[in-house]
């Protein structure tokens, strides 16, 4: 792997030797998050249909991600839909629900018993998107929910579908560019299993170290792993 030579000065665009206008594992704006994720066809699946949909798993799966695909997937049909995410130690929702179509609940399961009250009765009337890491569907009408569990579609075949859009998404036009051969990405698979969010992180370090459009291996990474102290 190509890592930035000791003492040299790196230029201020880096980034574009290897292909890419800016490292495409920091940090994204829910924006571009609903431009890169990938829903699995258990989501896609059941966007048209009249059920709400709530996306469980642990820290690191992709909830947040696919809640953003899915309000965006909202939107373009014409509805009105807003998301939030509840921070840790927050009990509460601030998203008025006046006039809207949908709602996107991100840690739903942070939600105090006050707030429940306000938020279940509305499934009446508008579609709720969860993402949670307990199961609410005891507070759901019989046959109007539709569960999935992130960790169910995650494999290495979903690595690699995720970082090749993120890749594409971040790369810059007719420019030769870094990327992850079929080892590397069973490496991610086998290392990092369904915690995409560790995996992101990992590869963010290791693409703050390229300056050239190389086609990393399992070894690379492997060897970037111990020298971050993770091996």
């Amino acid at each position: 792997m190509a890592a930035m030579a000791q003492g040299k000065k790196r230029p201020f665009f880096f980034h574009h030797q290897a292909g890419y206008r800016r490292n495409p594992f920091g940090a994204l704006t829910d924006t571009e998050w609903a431009d890169v994720a990938l829903l699995p066809e258990a989501v896609t699946a059941v966007l048209d249909q009249p059920v709400h949909i709530q996306l469980l798993g642990p820290a690191g799966v992709g909830k947040s991600s696919a809640l953003l695909a899915i309000q965006r997937a909202w939107q373009q049909h014409g509805q009105q839909v807003a998301y939030e995410y509840i921070p840790e130690g927050q009990r509460q929702f601030h998203t008025s629900l006046v006039n809207l179509d949908a709602f996107c609940l991100d840690e739903a399961q942070r939600l105090g018993w006050r707030w429940q009250r306000r938020l279940w009765p509305a499934q009446g009337h508008i579609r709720l998107g969860l993402g949670s890491h307990a199961d609410l569907s005891a507070h759901f009408a019989p046959n109007t929910l539709v569960t999935i569990d992130l960790t169910h579609h995650i494999n290495a075949a979903h690595w690699q579908q995720i970082i090749a859009r993120r890749l594409a998404y971040f790369a810059l036009p007719d420019t030769p560019a870094a990327t992850l051969t079929p080892d590397a990405i069973e490496f991610l698979w086998t290392t990092f299993a369904c915690d995409l969010r560790a995996g992101e992180y990992f590869l963010y370090e290791v693409w703050q170290e390229l300056e050239t459009a190389v086609s990393l291996t399992a070894a690379d990474l492997q060897k970037q792993l111990k020298k971050g102290g993770n091996g």
